[in-house]
């Protein structure tokens, strides 16, 4: 079958691996569609060069995407074959025409929501595991540094729990496309309009959390920290470069969460592959419940994604999307590899 691999050129290849096999606690998928989660596959072609193991010419890149339940291996209890599916979470799911992946990091998807949409749950868990982070009230309001695909989703997220996003990036491009799926207050740069906007709509109280959701975004962290209220909190989406401004932190007695991966559970080979479930008065929301949570939103419409799809392009032809997304920010925002 055909799968895409960061080769140790640097270079997205597809290549032809066997497919793999049938496990306990695993569901076979036949791959519908598979979403590419930029930048962050970007970072993988770039380091692979260094990273690959002596005698490999790659590894397999991506990791999330929908299709249907061929197989469903011993011990599966909630899936059966035939189901519409978003699955979720290396080293499972990646670009490649069939997948083996945990019942953990699989979802069904609702009646409402098409495969393009669905193969991108695992980012849409991405973005509602920063607004939990930050524990978004009704009524609050989120600056959101970076409208990246997930950006953009986390911004819909927040103004679906009741609260306004602000978003800011220097891309007009992509603010243009933040404005298609309604999100209103959006700014190019850290200036004064941004500050005008964030006293307006916090009556002067600074905004209550503030996400970064990019690490080359100049000015950033010193910008959350100067426009977020007292008590706020400061979530980290991405490995930052600036130093943070101690006494600044201090002053306004912010909370600084890292938020990584798509909720609790992944990364946790305990949960994803044998299985393992957290206690639920403790952990209400595994990413495995994001995934599906985030699926429930796109089935309302109280979040789009397909407007955010810049490029849809046949798995057999994946390098052509991987060389015009490394041409620049401006070139693609979400992009879909279809098998």
């Amino acid at each position: 079958m055909k799968v895409v691999i960061a080769h140790r050129t640097g270079q997205a290849r597809v290549v032809d691996l066997p497919e793999p096999k049938s496990s306990r606690g695993c569901v076979t998928v036949r791959v519908s569609h598979s979403a590419v989660q930029l930048p962050d596959e970007l970072f993988l072609l770039e380091a692979a060069p260094k990273s690959l193991k002596r005698g490999q010419d790659g590894v397999p890149i991506g990791s999330g995407a929908s299709g249907t339940i061929l197989d469903v291996g011993s011990g599966v209890e909630t899936l059966k074959a035939g189901l519409r599916v978003a699955v979720y979470g290396l080293p499972y799911a990646y670009h490649a025409g069939q997948l083996v992946v945990p019942e953990n990091m699989v979802v069904e998807l609702p009646k409402k929501v098409n495969h393009e949409e669905g193969s991108f749950a695992g980012q849409g868990a991405l973005a509602l595991n920063l607004l939990r982070s930050a524990d978004v009230r009704l009524g609050e309001t989120m600056l959101i540094f970076g409208a990246d695909l997930v950006g953009l989703l986390l911004a819909q997220l927040v103004r679906a729990a009741g609260a306004t996003p602000i978003v800011v990036d220097e891309s007009d491009y992509r603010l243009t496309k933040a404005k298609a799926v309604g999100i209103a207050h959006t700014h190019q740069r850290i200036d004064d309009q941004l500050v005008q906007t964030v006293t307006a709509v916090t009556d002067g109280y600074g905004v209550d959390s503030a996400v970064l959701m990019r690490r080359d975004q100049p000015g950033a962290l010193k910008g959350a920290l100067e426009m977020i209220r007292e008590g706020g909190a400061l979530v980290l989406g991405a490995p930052i470069r600036e130093s943070v401004d101690l006494p600044t932190l201090r002053e306004k007695g912010a909370r600084i969460i890292t938020a990584a991966g798509g909720g609790p559970g992944a990364g946790d080979p305990d949960f994803e592959r044998r299985g393992s479930m957290y206690p639920r008065p403790i952990t209400r929301w595994t990413v495995r419940d994001n995934m599906a949570c985030f699926c429930a939103q796109l089935a309302e419409r109280k979040v789009q994604v397909s407007p955010l799809v810049t490029d849809r392009v046949p798995l057999d032809r994946a390098q052509m999307a991987y060389e015009k997304a490394a041409r620049g920010r401006d070139a693609v925002l979400g992009v879909v590899l279809t098998t």
